[in-house]
């Protein structure tokens, strides 16, 4: 018998609490399966739009490698780790700990990529996609969604919850650019790997790329998939079928940040009758950052809780570890989702001490390698 719902001192929420606490405790104790889904998309090769790779080439590598350390707890498509310029490792560290401890079954989607990953996707049908400055940046928008909602419904027979995330590099100003054509978002609030936001270099961006594709802010407000077709990147389109398909049956973590607020919105512009099945669960270095605003959007959005785990690396010996505590990183990988998911699985009993001393000893490892 699961023991009864208290809610623990390792996750906060942010928003919607009466929301939020119903959605925890049917999910407490149950059984949970995790899901990300990668893409390519060539605008973050754009230089200064993503740290999410050492240099702008390597972040098509990033997403597959991410995957890779999941499955392998190495990489198979590139030498050493998926670092950002500083030297700071993948999320998926933090991702790979909170499988590791839960043991939640893993699915990985391949949205749409240039560099595939050595593990077992689903193939959605996508494409890399272009730079959105192009105003037609991805192909097979529709068929992605619908294998999506098909592989949701699917999952959702077996599971009690689910977790929903993603990897893909340049994806806060893909995920600005959809917002923003779909009327969600009028300024830019979404985050970034690095301290440096460079938020004037996202906002040009994604001006070009609405201008190119014809519309405006609002312009695409009823029309989720052309938004995510003309200025979106491949991994949007699969996770809102992923979503719809599974929370028209159970609950579904949004697992990360500002990125997966734009599947948010593409999901519930395609079935709102899902709102409810929800949450968006994140870590509270997304929560707190001070140049990106999470609550904000997702309140503009729906009422939906955003539930955060309180994972600190302020103590930890690593200094790569300790720059999360300087702004760095924040999400990725469905890093915040997998482990409020381990915590939900477990009734509480992995915490961010357990989690924390999983990361060290995965860290220690790939150091070695």
């Amino acid at each position: 018998m699961k023991s009864p719902f208290q809610l623990p001192p390792d996750i906060s929420i942010n928003s919607s609490p009466e929301k939020a606490v119903s959605i925890l405790h049917r999910m407490w104790g149950g059984r949970g399966v995790f899901t990300c889904t990668i893409g390519n998309t060539l605008t973050s090769t754009i230089p200064g739009v993503s740290d999410a790779g050492d240099t702008p080439e390597l972040t098509l590598f990033t997403p597959a490698a991410d995957v890779e350390l999941l499955f392998h707890g190495r990489t198979l498509c590139m030498d050493g780790l998926p670092i950002n310029p500083g030297g700071i490792p993948t999320p998926a560290t933090l991702t790979m700990a909170a499988l590791g401890l839960s043991g939640m079954a893993v699915h990985i989607l391949d949205g749409g990529t240039r560099v595939k990953p050595y593990v077992p996707c689903y193939h959605m049908g996508g494409e890399c996609g272009q730079d959105i400055r192009s105003g037609q940046a991805l192909v097979n928008v529709r068929e992605s969604y619908e294998k999506g909602v098909m592989l949701g419904e699917m999952l959702s027979r077996d599971h009690d919850f689910l977790v929903a995330s993603e990897s893909c590099a340049g994806g806060t100003t893909t995920a600005l650019a959809v917002m923003m054509a779909m009327g969600a978002l009028r300024e830019n609030l979404v985050s970034s790997s690095s301290p440096r936001n460079p938020k004037e270099l996202k906002s040009r961006i994604v001006s070009e790329a609405l201008q190119a594709a014809g519309t405006e802010i609002g312009g695409m407000a009823d029309k989720p998939l052309e938004a995510i077709e003309r200025v979106g990147d491949p991994m949007m389109p699969a996770n809102v079928g992923l979503v719809v398909g599974a929370a028209r049956n159970i609950p579904v973590i949004l697992g990360g940040g500002t990125q997966m607020c734009a599947v948010l919105a593409a999901a519930l512009a395609m079935d709102g009758s899902i709102k409810d099945n929800l949450v968006l669960g994140t870590t509270r270095w997304m929560v707190n950052d001070p140049n990106s605003d999470i609550c904000r959007i997702v309140e503009g959005i729906a009422d939906v809780p955003i539930i955060s785990v309180n994972m600190d690396y302020g103590k930890s010996p690593y200094e790569g570890l300790q720059a999360y505590e300087w702004g760095y990183i924040k999400e990725g990988v469905g890093c915040g989702g997998s482990s409020l998911a381990a915590i939900i699985g477990s009734c509480g009993s992995i915490d961010c001490d357990a989690l924390l001393e999983r990361v060290h000893q995965e860290y220690r490892r790939m150091l070695n390698l």
